[in-house]
Order: structure tokens, then C-alpha cells, then sequence
């Protein structure tokens, strides 16, 4: 398809024209009128017409740069052109008026002109080379195009204080205005910006990787650490999907080994929060883990000890006692069954059970992140239920009634669970009568939360039934063999 020619405004080419020929054939025109040479009517129309003609040429030229502008910035998707570059070309076309009015029209001499001016614009230049120094980086950062409005611009300060970080809102002759995060304005000289070192946020792609660092006492295993930062990384629904977050070891200092949770964040105005939800699963994570932070040896703090619990017995115990499905167990035989159950380590990407598997066991996490999946016949792949994080119970329905796997459960990452079998229940559940009804309970309201979850993972398929108290009770009854009451 050829391209379409520029379209030509009519107006200014009307005044030019008009300008020039009435400047042209005024001297016929005016012997055609009877009119004297020489007179103050003469002289008007003459300067009159000349001066129109180059300016309204002037004119002219400016439009057809506006155009030339506003194509390139439509062909190539770019936003319009800065205010600075129709601005330069407004001064150009009409200074070049101005002097052709001078030379042609009034027959001023335009060589001395131009020398006594010479002399006073390096004068006025030397005054206000500030002045200059800004515009002229401005007319390069407008023809170089390092950002755009509504940029993320970061701009590092001419002394040793913090840089400035914030949205480009405007870009004019002389500054950059940048609107920072916590809504002020901040102008910045192009001078300065030009000679200092700046990083654009949003180019070529608004997201991108940050970082936080975490000191951890030097005694906990790095793969322990690993599994439990990585665990928090992947319980934050902030970050970017498709960019795997991950856990590296930086170093080895005074305060300990050294973590960076490195993440993607999807641009500079979000980072702040995905910083803070970061943050906040880390703490919470390393609080369940029973891990306090490292501080520097040399400071004059107390260091809480560590206790070592190689094989989790305790952290599993303290979990257990928080689970409102243990509640109607006492603390003695919660301390048994931490320690009687069985410690399995998974590795990312395994799977610990399948759908449709018979099972007759209870997990606990205690470390690491977990996904449900369950299969349906709509769907072409696996539907996501859940995601289980330290502290979350699975497959309590199959330990309690025999019951084949409702899910398939995937490890994301390294993770540890605990295995609690049925051999372990029963002769609990055989020396307590009470404790099924507890149980049972217990269940039910468990199983009415995650039928809410299924349907709302599902939607809009139709929900599934949701077990009531005395139909689980008469299911646990009969798959431990207990009398009725």
C-alpha cells in the first residue's frame, strides 16, 4: 500500500503565497490603482506583504514538522513528540523570518547585525551557560529518547546522597519532572540528568528482579534455609508468575551465612509491596521453623539458642498443638505422636500421593510449599485446588475413614512433611470412646472449609457433597473397628 502523502495546510500556504505575490507585483498594482511611489501607503504595503510572506513561509515550515512528528510517533507506536522539539522548530523557522524580513524586506544591514549580535548571545551565553547546559541536554535526552513520560527514572545524585526514583510525568527545555512513590514532585535539570548517571526502570520491560537480603545463625543447614526462604518466596501472590523466585547464598560475614530471596516484581510502583509481603512470609516462616534472625557477633545482644532438633520432633509437636483438628487431643498424647511419627523429606517436584490412591496416613508441612491438584472430566489438565504452606494437614479424610486420595499433592519445592499412619491412631482412638465423636466433629467442619475451596477452584462446576458429622462417625468407627456407644 503506498504511503500517503503529507497533507499540506492550507492557510499558512494561502499567507504565504498571497504575502510574496502581493510583494512581487505591488509596483504594477499600484501604477494600475493610480497610486504614488515613494508614499507611506507604498511603503506599508510593501513591508506589510514581505513580512507575511516569510513569516506565514515560517509558518508553514512549523506545521509541516507538527506533521512529520506526529506520523513518526503513529508509525512506530511511540507516544507524541515533547513539547521541546516543536518548540526548537517554532524558534528556528521564525529567527530565520525574522532575519530574511531584515534582510530582504526593511534592507537592514544584516552582516552587521548578525556580528553585534554574535557578540551579545556569547555574552548572554556566558551569563546563563547553566541556563544553556540544560536546554541543550534536553534537546538530546528529546532526540536520543532514554525515557518517556510515565517512566520509572532513577536518577543518582550529583553529591553522595540517595538517589531520586519516581514517574516521568513531564519533560520540558529546561527539567524532568518526576512524581516519586509518595506523591511529591521533584524537578530535575536536564544538565543534571545528562551528566549523571541514570537507570530507566520500565526499559525494555517494566518488571524486573530485586532482592532481600537475611542473616541466619551459621549452625542451621543451608539447605535447611533454603527450603524454608524458599518456602516464604512461594507463598506471595505479589510476585510474577512466570518467574521462578529463588534463594542464593551470598556470603559468609559477621552476622552469619548471608540469603538473598531474589524475586520479580512487576514494576517499580508495586516493588514496595511485594517487598513488604516478602518480608512478612519470610519472618512468619522463620518464626514457624523455630529460627531467629543473626545478628553480628560483635554486638552486646543475647543470642536466643538454637536448639537443634535434628530430626523436627518439637517443631512438629508445637505445629500439631495449632491445628484445630488435634484439639480434642491432650498435650501428653500430642508429645507422643510428634515423636512417633514418621519424618519424610521430598524433593521439589515429587509427588506424595496420586488421586484415587488408597491411603491410610496423615501428612503434616513443616516445611516447604505444597500444591493440590485434583482431575476433571471438563478440564484438558489438572485443576489447582490449594497451596499448603508449614503448619497445613493433608489427607486427613483417608487416616480417618480409609477413604482412596480426593487430590493428587505435589511438592513445589524441597519440602519435609510427617507422616501420622493408622497404627499410631488406633490405640488412641481404642482407650478414648470419646475421641471419635471429637473427631468426627472436627472433621466435619474441616471438610465443609475445603468443600468451600473446592467450589471455589471449580466454579462453575456444580459443588460437591460435603460429608455430615454422623455419617464421618460411622466411616471412622467402622475403618478402626470401634463399638458404637
Amino acid at each position: 500500500m503506498p504511503a500517503r502523502r503529507l497533507p499540506i495546510p492550507l492557510l499558512p500556504t494561502a499567507v504565504t503565497l498571497a504575502g510574496f505575490l502581493i510583494h512581487a507585483f505591488w509596483p504594477g498594482l499600484r501604477t494600475r490603482f493610480g497610486l504614488a511611489a515613494d508614499t507611506v501607503i507604498d511603503d506599508a504595503v510593501t513591508v506589510a506583504a514581505g513580512s507575511a510572506g516569510w513569516l506565514g513561509l515560517a509558518w508553514l515550515g512549523v506545521r509541516i514538522v507538527d506533521g512529520l512528528l506526529r506520523r513518526l510517533a503513529v508509525a512506530h507506536h511511540a507516544p507524541a513528540a515533547p513539547r521541546l522539539v516543536s518548540d526548537l522548530a517554532r524558534f528556528a523557522f521564525f529567527g530565520l523570518a525574522v532575519v530574511a524580513i531584515a534582510g530582504s524586506v526593511l534592507h537592514l544591514p544584516v552582516t552587521g547585525l548578525l556580528a553585534t549580535s554574535g557578540v551579545l548571545i556569547a555574552v548572554l551565553g556566558f551569563a546563563l551557560r547553566g541556563v544553556l547546559s540544560d536546554v541543550f541536554s534536553g534537546i538530546a535526552i528529546n532526540v536520543e529518547h532514554p525515557y518517556r513520560i510515565g517512566d520509572w527514572l532513577q536518577v543518582g545524585a550529583a553529591g553522595a546522597g540517595a538517589p531520586v526514583t519516581g514517574r516521568v510525568v513531564e519533560v520540558n527545555w529546561r527539567s524532568t519532572r518526576l512524581m516519586t512513590n509518595d506523591g511529591t514532585t521533584v524537578v530535575m535539570p536536564n544538565g543534571l540528568i545528562a551528566s549523571s548517571r541514570f537507570v530507566n526502570l520500565s526499559m525494555p520491560d517494566p518488571s524486573y528482579r530485586t532482592s532481600i537480603r537475611v542473616h541466619l545463625d551459621p549452625a542451621v543447614p543451608v539447605d535447611r534455609a533454603r527450603r524454608i526462604l524458599t518456602t516464604a518466596l512461594l507463598s506471595v501472590d505479589h510476585l510474577l508468575a512466570e518467574r521462578t523466585p529463588d534463594v542464593v547464598v551470598e556470603g559468609v560475614d559477621e552476622a552469619g551465612v548471608s540469603y538473598l530471596l531474589r524475586f520479580w516484581v512487576p514494576d517499580y510502583g508495586s516493588e514496595i509491596l511485594c517487598r513488604d509481603a516478602v518480608s512478612a512470609a519470610m519472618l512468619n516462616a522463620l518464626h514457624h521453623a523455630g529460627l531467629p534472625l543473626a545478628v553480628p557477633r560483635r554486638s552486646m545482644v543475647s543470642l536466643r539458642h538454637i536448639d537443634p532438633d535434628p530430626n523436627g520432633g518439637e517443631l512438629c509437636g508445637r505445629m500439631l498443638r495449632t491445628i484445630d483438628l488435634f484439639q480434642a487431643f491432650t498435650p501428653a498424647e500430642l508429645d507422643d505422636l510428634s515423636h512417633r511419627m514418621m519424618r519424610r523429606s521430598i524433593p521439589s517436584g515429587a509427588t506424595v500421593f496420586r488421586q484415587g490412591d488408597p491411603g491410610a496416613s496423615l501428612f503434616l508441612l513443616t516445611e516447604g510449599v505444597m500444591e493440590v491438584r485434583t482431575c476433571v472430566a471438563t478440564a484438558a489438565s489438572p485443576v489447582v485446588l490449594d497451596r499448603m504452606h508449614p503448619g497445613d494437614i493433608f489427607g486427613e479424610m483417608a487416616l480417618l475413614t480409609g477413604e482412596p486420595r480426593s487430590a493428587t499433592v505435589i511438592a513445589l519445592c524441597d519440602a519435609v512433611i510427617f507422616e501420622l499412619s493408622d497404627e499410631l491412631l488406633r490405640p488412641m482412638l481404642h482407650d478414648r470412646a470419646e475421641l471419635a465423636e471429637r473427631l468426627s466433629d472436627l472433621m466435619a467442619d474441616r471438610a465443609r472449609r475445603n468443600a468451600e475451596k473446592r467450589a471455589s477452584a471449580l466454579r462453575p462446576m456444580p459443588p460437591a457433597a460435603v460429608p455430615q458429622r454422623h455419617d464421618l462417625l460411622d466411616r471412622l468407627r467402622r475403618f478402626f473397628a470401634l463399638p458404637r456407644a
